[in-house]
């Protein structure tokens, strides 16, 4: 009995994997048409399950907002209607509404707002998996137990009284007999209950081997460090963890391509680098390591699958001593070692290197677990005005936040967590430049954003999953060179 209220619950209780470590929910900055909009998608604890959506519009003629989920293989010719959301009382420009997220794999949202300027929709890429279970307290399950023998307990007896008492007509006495056929009926009654509740108990036990199944785990990249003369080559296999096949479809290129590695030392947290392997095969890639110091380092890669997923890969490194200058394989490449990273506070300011500065300009520490924050960062030249901004790989900037325990690492870029090639294969999918099995005709891809300029003010909307100490990497490119400034930032 235990045993059963332990699976019946626990089927109960999953959530939905992003494709970061440790960071479920989904933010997005960015426009729906002629609207400026945030959305925040909190996805739910069970798949199928309701998703929360929250949608700020930073308009004041907004007049209506509509939510809808779109399954990557069908598309919106096949996804359901959209939802309308509701104003929340007392804020006029934020709108509430939940979804139903009915599969397991990639999905977008999407929202349109109308008004006086028009409609336009916004797509808010989400990967849905099931990816934990919650254990049942011994508390709760003793309760149950002692439930569930009395309802055993009462349904015997149910079945005494039916076949005894039951049929005594009024005023006649129980006699032996009768009371004899009652207990015999009743004895014969207890194996076929005890039958029925294994034969359910093996059921639930097919019900959670087989969730079990669709659990979802951050696919692991097994590292191989080759060093000569002149080289220090690693080398990812990338490989699932899950029971199930997560990576699904081929690799497509994100910002041009094909993973973001990222490499971080431990537990000094004190060498960072911002790496671009070459796909040799199919899941294997390729890549110089750079002047980075020996040591054991953490590593997260970043690629997204041509269905529009997005996952990280991780796992941990032992870095080897270079045989001397290595020449980064991509010229995109960006590492740094810095032993004391700034601690967020009002005014605090880091180095960034060539007379440039890099301010916070966010609320104080510590922040606030589970709510929206805006991680705000001005960057200044020599002179102190905000510097000009030259896009890094098509983003006016690229944050890496990471928990210093490791369980917490997200990529974040201006527009929120979502990757922009992501949104991309929406709406490709939709004007039909996509095969049935999620790949891309030739030539679908657009290419990467010009080499305009962007202002130095920099806004990262985020939310801190769980307290803890983070380390956050902001890489902006000013000059002719990437520049890295480090903070550290508590949170409660």
């Amino acid at each position: 009995m235990r045993r059963l209220t332990v699976v019946a619950l626990s089927l109960a209780v999953a959530t939905v994997a992003s494709a970061h470590i440790g960071s479920p929910n989904v933010l997005f900055d960015g426009n729906a048409g002629p609207y400026p909009v945030r959305v925040i998608v909190r996805p739910p604890e069970v798949v199928p399950g309701l998703a929360e959506v929250i949608v700020r519009v930073n308009a004041t003629d907004a007049q209506r907002v509509l939510i809808r989920p779109v399954f990557w293989r069908t598309g919106l010719k096949g996804a359901p209607a959209g939802d309308e959301m509701r104003r929340v009382a007392g804020q006029d420009r934020v709108y509430t509404g939940q979804l139903w997220l009915m599969a397991y794999g990639s999905l977008s949202v999407y929202v349109t707002v109308s008004g006086a300027r028009g409609s336009g929709t916004a797509i808010v890429p989400v990967a849905s998996f099931a990816t934990g279970r919650l254990p049942l307290s011994p508390a709760l399950s003793g309760i149950l137990i002692v439930l569930g023998a009395l309802l055993i307990a009462g349904l015997l007896t149910i079945v005494r009284a039916a076949v005894g008492e039951s049929l005594v007509p009024p005023g006649q006495p129980f006699d032996p007999a009768r009371r004899r056929h009652a207990n015999v009926v009743m004895a014969i009654a207890a194996p076929v209950l005890a039958l029925i509740i294994f034969g359910g108990a093996r059921w639930w036990r097919a019900e959670d081997q087989g969730y079990q199944r669709n659990m979802y785990g951050s696919p692991a990249a097994d590292p191989t460090v080759t060093v000569d003369a002149t080289h220090r080559t690693l080398r990812l296999a990338v490989h699932d963890t899950a029971k199930f096949q997560a990576i699904y479809a081929p690799v497509t290129p994100d910002h041009g391509k094909m993973m973001h590695l990222f490499l971080m030392r431990v537990p000094q947290m004190d060498a960072f680098a911002h790496l671009h392997p070459t796909q040799t095969d199919s899941l294997v890639f390729t890549g110089e390591v750079p002047a980075l110091p020996a040591g054991h380092y953490r590593l997260f890669g970043d690629m997204t699958l041509e269905n529009g997923l997005s996952l990280t890969v991780t796992n941990t490194l032992d870095l080897p001593d270079a045989p001397g200058a290595v020449s980064p394989s991509d010229s995109d490449d960006v590492w740094i070692v810095t032993p004391v990273a700034t601690h967020v506070a009002a005014g605090a300011v880091a180095p960034l290197g060539d007379g440039f500065t890099m301010s916070w300009k966010g609320e104080a520490s510590p922040l606030s677990a589970r709510q929206s924050t805006d991680l705000h960062f001005v960057v200044r030249d020599a002179k102190g005005d905000v510097a000009k901004l030259q896009p890094y790989m098509g983003m006016a900037a690229h944050a890496v936040v990471v928990r210093d325990d490791g369980s917490v690492f997200i990529h974040l870029h201006p527009m929120g967590t979502v990757a922009t090639v992501s949104q991309e294969l929406f709406a490709l999918r939709d004007r039909g430049d996509t095969t049935s099995d999620g790949r891309l005709r030739a030539g679908a891809l657009p290419g990467a954003m010009s080499g305009m300029s962007m202002s130095g003010e920099l806004t990262f909307p985020y939310e801190f999953p769980k307290p803890g100490r983070y380390r956050i990497w902001v890489q902006v490119k000013p000059s002719a060179q990437v520049l890295t400034g480090a903070f550290d930032v508590d949170v409660r």
